[in-house]
């Protein structure tokens, strides 16, 4: 028989080495698991349902662009708005006041179109306002609101293609593209 031989650095480098393996082991096992959760592939399901759910919205706000720059389109707005009673002063109020109403009434709606109909949209109504007051600006002192739509008329076809147009084609594109 073999005496008992007594080891203990062996032992000891023995213990620190499976220690060392259960910790490395297991900070791998805990990052494998974490890479596959997060790299696990959205649901179908979910994409389709987040389409479903943003899908309306972003049609809603087309519609109601499309509805707000038709609205605005000066022609549209003067018919719609225009009274004999009224001075010239009075309806070139009441027009930029009802543009800049509609305008922050579907402000939020901006979060469904692109940047750059966001801005051709901004564009028609700065422009829009800035015609009206332009075509009251040459009036003289007294005149009535039949004397301002002639002016705005004047100066629409003067102008030819507006921004309120170059708008709406640019909506009806981008909407197209979507389907």
């Amino acid at each position: 028989m073999h005496p008992p031989v007594d080891h203990p650095f062996f032992f000891h480098l023995a213990g620190g080495f499976f220690r060392l393996i259960f910790v490395f082991g297991g900070a791998f096992f805990l990052l494998w698991y974490y890479l596959k959760q997060t790299r696990r592939p959205v649901p179908v399901a979910a994409v389709n349902h987040d389409h479903a759910t943003i899908l309306p919205l972003r049609l809603q706000a087309y519609e109601r662009f499309v509805l707000f720059l038709e609205r605005i389109h000066p022609s549209n707005l003067v018919l719609r708005l225009t009274s004999q009673e009224l001075t010239a002063w009075q309806l070139q109020s009441l027009l930029v006041r009802t543009i800049r109403e509609e305008f922050e009434y579907n402000l939020s709606q901006q979060l469904y179109i692109s940047e750059n109909s966001w801005e051709l949209v901004k564009n028609a109504k700065e422009e829009t306002v800035a015609m009206i007051n332009n075509a009251s600006s040459g009036l003289p002192e007294g005149a009535m609101a039949g004397d301002l739509v002639k002016m705005i008329f004047e100066v629409t076809i003067s102008r030819g293609k507006l921004p309120v147009e170059t708008a709406l084609e640019e909506i009806k594109r981008e909407l197209q593209r979507l389907f």
